[in-house]
């Protein structure tokens, strides 16, 4: 997508030769994992966050379901410093302990369609709900916690975790606390700066279609989706969380615009360290190192990232999602990739004024209002779903029909956070419970 501003830099380009050299280098060792054209359908990866809760709400501790996911002994542990799990790895999923230990994450994937997807994440998901129900444990189909606050003391013992908290502060505490529902999807070097500029830009259709977070540390947060509105407080005037602050050029220019973030954390020897200044200063006195830059991008969480690990695209501005419907996620993202072509220009087609400064916008409006909230144009999301329906079904694998439960959202101008507000509204965490826990009977 292009603008007004797509063609200028917040900042004068870098003009030390040395400085640049760096740059470029890091460049063309990113493009390079991705392959020049795609080979045969996309694929499709998921990584779904869940907390999980003990009976009367609070966090749980995922550590106690470690011994029985391993039971079946088709599961490799993985250690950090030779003591704590942190993830379970299996040849169709897998289970990693998140940033907070009342969180865990369920990786399934690539696949290659919506249904092979289903099938293997539905298997994992049967298994962990098991192993729950043994610990008298809850899943959630919630993109929070719901009663029990963000705090250093939700913060999983990882080491680079509390290297994170120390540098960023109490910000930090959110992640402690969410849960996302993460898609990935293959994509070609000739698409990675087009479908980045679109997936940041369409990121608060995702977000009002899938705002499930509006109950947190108990009591109603004012917004809709809460993750994204307080998870964007994370050093918010350099746009570190969410919609970048602009499009893109061209894959140097993003590069350079991540480099310019304030360096984080660096890993040597298995040890984490904190880092202070800009990626840039990092690079000035360091040089290229593609490691500790993949590090540094790891710790930008914009909505839509390129993913070089894996040559993909990243969507992650969803929260988790009711368990009924937990397919949607992943078929708007895998929609609006195969759309993007259609949708970018049906975009410059209805508006002619700079797109970003009016979705800029409305992102702040979904946050809090969710499909209640005003859109850019009449019609907008109406557009991208029937776009994003169009693609699923030209590939052939029955995949449009997952798209349903968010035509029948648009329709009641209903994301699923106004249903737990309702709930939470009748009967506190009793009522609540129902709503948000991940029934596979479902």
């Amino acid at each position: 997508m292009t603008s007004s501003k797509a063609s200028e830099s917040t900042n004068n380009p870098t003009s030390q030769p040395a400085l640049r050299e760096s740059l470029e280098q890091l460049h063309a060792q990113f493009i390079s994992h991705f392959p020049e054209t795609l080979r045969g359908p996309r694929t499709i990866g998921r990584e779904a966050e869940y907390p999980i809760v003990q009976a009367n709400g609070e966090a749980a501790d995922i550590r106690a379901l470690w011994p029985h996911l391993m039971e079946a002994g088709d599961l490799k542990a993985s250690f950090e410093k030779d003591e704590l799990i942190v993830s379970l790895e299996g040849k169709d999923y897998s289970y990693a302990m998140e940033v907070g230990w009342g969180t865990i994450e369920v990786i399934t994937g690539p696949c290659p369609d919506l249904n092979a997807l289903k099938q293997l994440h539905e298997a994992a998901m049967t298994r962990l709900t098991q192993a729950a129900d043994r610990c008298g444990y809850l899943l959630l189909g919630y993109g929070v916690q719901p009663l029990t606050p963000p705090s250093g003391e939700l913060m999983s013992p990882k080491q680079r975790y509390h290297v994170l908290h120390d540098v960023i502060g109490p910000t930090w505490q959110w992640f402690t606390a969410t849960a996302s529902d993460q898609v990935q999807i293959d994509i070609s070097r000739e698409e990675l700066v087009p479908l980045l500029n679109l997936t940041n830009l369409l990121s608060p259709v995702v977000v009002a279609l899938c705002a499930n977070s509006p109950i947190c540390a108990g009591e109603e947060s004012g917004w809709l989706s809460a993750r994204e509105g307080m998870m964007g407080q994370i050093h918010a005037s350099s746009f570190r969380h969410g919609m970048p602050e602009r499009p893109m050029r061209d894959a140097l220019d993003w590069i350079e615009t991540l480099a310019r973030q304030q360096f984080l954390v660096r890993r040597e020897d298995g040890t984490y360290h904190p880092e202070t200044g800009t990626f840039l200063d990092y690079l000035e006195k360091k040089g290229p190192s593609f490691e500790d830059f993949l590090m540094h991008e790891h710790y930008i969480w914009n909505s839509g990232r390129p993913r070089c690990a894996h040559a993909t695209i990243e969507l992650r501005a969803a929260c988790q999602q009711p368990w009924k419907e937990h397919m949607a996620t992943s078929a708007l993202g895998l929609g609006i990739i195969e759309a993007w072509r259609t949708i970018q220009d049906w975009l410059q087609e209805q508006v002619k004024e700079p797109l970003w400064p009016l979705f800029h916008e409305y992102h702040k409006r979904v946050q809090l209002e969710g499909l209640q909230a005003q859109e850019p144009f009449d019609g907008m999301i109406a557009g991208v779903l029937q776009c994003a329906k169009d693609a699923l079904e030209a590939r052939g694998f029955g995949e449009a029909a997952y798209l349903a439960p968010l035509f029948r959202r648009l329709h009641e101008r209903r994301s699923p956070g106004h249903d737990a507000i309702e709930a939470y509204k009748k009967g506190r965490w009793e009522t609540l419970r129902d709503v948000l826990t991940c029934s596979l009977e479902r």
